[in-house]
């Protein structure tokens, strides 16, 4: 007979270690089912991974606190009640990125783009068109709309350039995009950042109609407008079990754009987890994160940890699902990128020590991750680097960058199921192995 969890015993969560362990000592229920024996309705199934991704992804644009994100949150917390856990949102308040207008006009011809945050709102402003010198000169930006072509536009000078050019007096910053098939690509951003410099960043197909326009030094307007100010956006913490240890997996729904093989592979990934999870007799009890905020230098994520979390002694694991290491690989083809049917290389699996061999077993014959890294606070990247910092010792978490990484055109079709499948059964496996490791080394916990 299944048995339904009880609601939190406090939803103001804390940071104090004792309290953390009563707020998350208070839920009852069963799991039931099995890894190796799946019933008809597979949660680890192609097409069931790729419609989650697809449904995420139709939900548009996952700026935290915006429209889809909104409707994700909604959707993911329908989805995991559904399973009979606990659910429950973590408000939080995060800037508005969204704009009603984020274009330049040039002789009569529009350019739109996308407004990089912190915001400045410039409601029109017209100046002469300057391109970013070879050779900076003091004073040589002054009163200028700075034009970054696309061979300067490098993400790792990015913020130096920006810097330089408000120091310098500039009013403006349009920076033409470097990425390799031209896609708009949009930097994450700390809310807590000032905002300067109004900046508009372009598909590098408009260099050419810009081009003889900066080398003219011809005036042009730049409008960024929009609503300004905050919204609220939330974290879902949904909860299974009364005894064990606990297992926790984590993984961001947020981003600027639709966030398809970015985003999309940890959100099915974690849907599919929590069904398996509940149908299989596991001596521990789960907690699923889901945290919004990301693009705001993980907003969501330290939210969640300043108000508390599962004790890191009376967890088993706690798995991080973050960015595109279920996406497609891309490959140069001309002056774009084509989608390949092969996983995308660039992502890394961190581990940490206790689970390195159990991770090798299970990720084997999986490119790149096959090899997984141990853990490392210096080296941890994404979410993951905060989990270890909170003092997590068994852990293990992916982050990663795909061809279409932050542009507009991550959609869904930068996944598959086929590509999701054999990762989300190697992180089942590597549950099981964690949660007998742990029973191993506490019998009757």
């Amino acid at each position: 007979m299944k048995r339904q969890p009880s609601t939190f015993v406090n939803t103001s969560l804390t940071a104090e270690p004792d309290r953390r362990r009563v707020l998350f000592a208070g839920l009852t229920s069963g799991l039931c089912g099995g890894l190796e024996a799946l019933p008809e309705t597979d949660p680890f199934s192609e097409i069931a991974l790729m419609h989650d991704v697809e449904t995420y992804a139709a939900f548009g644009h996952h700026r935290s606190g915006g429209t889809g994100d909104r409707a994700t949150t909604a959707w993911l917390a329908a989805r995991f009640r559904a399973l009979g856990l606990h659910v429950e949102p973590q408000p939080f308040d995060v800037p508005d990125a969204d704009t009603t207008a984020a274009c330049l006009d040039v002789d009569g011809r529009r350019f739109d783009g996308f407004a990089q945050p912190p915001l400045t709102f410039t409601r029109g402003v017209t100046a002469a068109l300057s391109v970013w010198p070879a050779a900076f000169v003091p004073g040589q930006l002054t009163g200028k709309l700075v034009v970054i072509p696309p061979d300067a536009t490098k993400a790792t000078t990015f913020r130096a350039k920006v810097a330089a050019a408000e120091k310098d007096g500039a009013i403006g910053l349009i920076a033409v995009s470097a990425h390799p098939a031209g896609e708009i690509v949009a930097v994450n951003t700390d809310p807590d950042m000032p905002p300067g410099l109004p900046i508009l960043t372009l598909h590098r197909q408009r260099w050419e109609g810009l081009n003889a326009a900066v080398a003219g030094g011809r005036s042009a307007t730049l409008t960024i407008e929009g609503p300004g100010g905050t919204r609220a956006a939330a974290n879902t913490l949904s909860t299974w079990g009364s005894t064990g240890p606990w297992v926790v997996v984590s993984t961001p729904q947020s981003g600027w754009f639709t966030c398809g093989g970015e985003r999309g592979p940890g959100v099915a990934m974690a849907l599919a987890l929590a069904t398996w999870a509940t149908r299989h007799r596991l001596n521990a009890r789960l907690l699923f994160l889901t945290t919004s905020g990301h693009e705001w230098a993980d907003a969501g994520a330290r939210r969640f940890q300043s108000s508390g979390g599962p004790p890191p002694s009376d967890t088993a694991l706690w798995l991080h699902l973050g960015a595109s290491f279920g996406a497609r690989r891309y490959d140069a083809c001309g002056a774009t990128l084509c989608a390949t049917d092969t996983i995308n290389p660039v992502r890394t699996l961190m581990v940490s020590p206790d689970l390195l061999a159990a991770a090798r077993s299970r990720f084997a014959g999986q490119i790149a991750i096959e090899v997984p890294v141990a853990a490392d606070p210096a080296l941890a990247q994404g979410e993951l680097r905060r989990v270890l910092a909170a003092g997590y010792l068994s852990t293990a978490g992916f982050w990663g960058a795909h061809g279409l990484f932050h542009t507009p055109a991550d959609t869904a079709a930068a996944t598959s199921g086929s590509l999701m499948r054999p990762i989300v059964r190697a992180c089942a496996g590597l549950i099981e192995d964690a949660v007998m490791a742990r029973s191993q080394r506490h019998p009757g916990n």
